[in-house]
This record gives structure tokens, C-alpha cells and sequence, in this order.
């Protein structure tokens, strides 16, 4: 493989800080990084082992995959100019640096309510909440989001930006949310098998329809992905005699949870996304190279 691609694809393969977000763009920027003509001249298999080896370092990151799927597609399309390939990432860089003022702006229209609960840390679902701030007196109930607690952390960034926010057990996400007007999550990946997020998530959506109320879900189309992606983060460790302990760090809620899925191009169902999912184009490559297995 071409010594940049490689370093590219061990970088991120030692990357355990960054989120989806910041990955997909430090793959992006790097890859933009080099010239045009050097873009042409890497062969295409380098290019296929690349798009494996990015996807294989972060395998449950939807960002990632489709950034991999994308360059496979321009290969099998025999697209070799670097200037074609150059504009393709800036286009997806492009459009993820617009996506979060553009879902904040969908939401902030159609979310009605003055009251909502999340859970875990999502800088998408801080600019929706920032967003619907503007136009009225809001209130945030986050629950902490054990193991890693990140739902303590997002409460202080809300309540720095001037919103009222409290912060709950993740035990009591069904009792308190009979008092709310709904739920608000971000999302790692959606795929048609449901949103892939932190562990916690799928009660708030249950939560939600427990009092039915309803339950949105907001993301970047960059998560929006064609193929199942189930890596959950999931351990078990000895802690005693006889004694273990379990501990998952994602789940996959299902779709129709949700009432709504907010994406910087525009709402959708969750029948309105498995939809676009089908006509999603899918590199043959994957399945040539055994990483992913056909269904049908």
C-alpha cells in the first residue's frame, strides 16, 4: 500500500480519543493532503487495501465505512484523475461541515416543546438544543449515561451555554419522563437494522413511547449507512469468585422508535430511510474481499 495511505490508516487505527465526527474528517483532510497527481498514480489495488484497512480499524463507525465505500465505488467506476477524486472528498468534507447548523436549523422547526430528555455526549444534539433555545424557554434533563458518565459532562456543556438542564440516574428515564415532551439523541451509525448509540439510548426511545410521547433522533447523512455495523463495545471481566461483570457500551435501537430522523438533508421515517437505504450503492469489492457477506 501507498506509504500515505497506510500511515492514514494506522493513525486511525491507534485513534481511541476522537468521535466519528472528527475522525471522518482527519481521513478526509489527510487524503486532501496529497497532490493531485499522486492521487492519480496510486494504483487501485492500494486504494482497495486502504478502503479495508480504514473500515477494519473502526469497523462499527458509519463515517469510516462510507468514506471506504465511497473511494471503492469511484475505483470500480474506473476513476483514476486525481482532480475527480479530490473533488468527491471535498464535496464530503463540504458537507459535513455544513450538516450541523443545517439539522439544527430542521429540528429547531419541527421539534414542538419546551421540555426534553438525552442521554450521553453529542455535539449534534447540543447545536439542536441551542438552536430551539433561541426561540424558547427550554429545560434538558440528561440522564448520566453509565459506564463513562458522559451525560454529566453534557449537562455542564449545556448549562454553560445558558440552559436550564438536570441530570438524572439512567434508572429513572422511564419515571421522570411522564413530565417531559419527548426525547432528543444523537446517533454513531443508523443502518436498517436500527441507530447504533450509546448504551442508555433505547430507553429514552421506549421511554418516549411509553407515555407517547415522541422520540427524535438527529445525525449527520454521513452516519447514515448501507450496511449493518455491530460492533457494541461489549466486555465481560472477573471481579470476584464466581463473580463477573458485563459491561456493553453501545446499543442498537430500532427504527421505528423514533417518530422522527433528522438528518442535514431534511426529516425522514424510519420507513422513508430503510427506503433510501436499499438504493444505497454498495462496492463490489466488499464482497469480493470476503469483509462483508451478501443477505440476499
Amino acid at each position: 500500500m501507498d506509504p500515505r495511505l497506510s500511515e492514514i490508516a494506522e493513525t486511525l487505527a491507534g485513534d481511541a480519543a476522537s468521535g466519528a465526527s472528527e475522525m471522518y474528517a482527519s481521513i478526509l483532510n489527510s487524503l486532501l493532503a496529497i497532490p493531485d497527481q499522486d492521487l492519480s498514480a496510486i494504483p487501485t489495488s492500494d486504494w482497495e487495501d486502504f478502503s479495508v484497512a480504514i473500515h477494519r480499524a473502526k469497523p462499527s463507525i458509519a463515517p469510516v465505512f462510507n468514506i471506504a465505500n465511497a473511494i471503492l465505488l469511484m475505483m470500480e467506476q474506473g476513476t483514476k484523475n486525481g482532480g475527480t477524486l479530490r473533488r468527491t472528498l471535498m464535496e464530503m468534507v463540504e458537507g459535513d461541515r455544513k450538516s450541523g447548523a443545517r439539522i439544527a436549523e430542521h429540528a429547531a422547526k419541527l421539534i414542538k416543546g419546551r421540555w426534553f430528555m438525552t442521554t450521553s455526549y453529542s455535539a449534534t444534539v447540543a447545536q439542536v438544543l441551542k438552536a430551539m433555545a433561541r426561540s424558547r424557554r427550554l429545560k434538558v434533563t440528561v440522564a448520566e449515561s453509565s459506564p463513562g458518565g458522559e451525560g454529566r459532562q453534557f449537562a455542564k456543556l449545556l448549562a454553560d451555554q445558558g440552559i436550564e438542564v438536570e441530570i438524572i440516574y439512567d434508572s429513572t428515564v422511564f419515571a421522570r419522563m411522564e413530565h417531559l415532551d419527548g426525547a432528543i439523541v444523537g446517533a454513531d451509525s443508523v443502518t436498517a437494522s436500527g441507530l447504533v448509540n450509546k448504551v442508555g439510548t433505547r430507553a429514552l426511545a421506549e421511554a418516549a413511547r411509553a407515555h407517547d410521547l415522541d422520540a427524535y433522533a438527529v445525525c449527520s447523512w454521513s452516519k447514515i449507512c448501507p450496511v449493518v455495523l455491530s460492533d457494541l463495545a461489549v466486555s465481560t471481566t472477573n471481579v470476584g469468585n464466581r463473580l463477573t461483570e458485563h459491561v456493553q457500551i453501545f446499543e442498537s435501537t430500532p427504527l421505528e422508535l423514533f417518530s422522527h430522523i433528522i438528518t442535514d438533508q431534511g426529516n425522514l421515517s424510519s420507513a422513508d430511510l430503510r427506503m433510501e437505504l436499499k438504493v444505497r450503492k454498495v462496492a463490489r469489492a466488499w464482497y469480493s474481499r470476503g469483509v462483508l457477506q451478501r443477505t440476499d
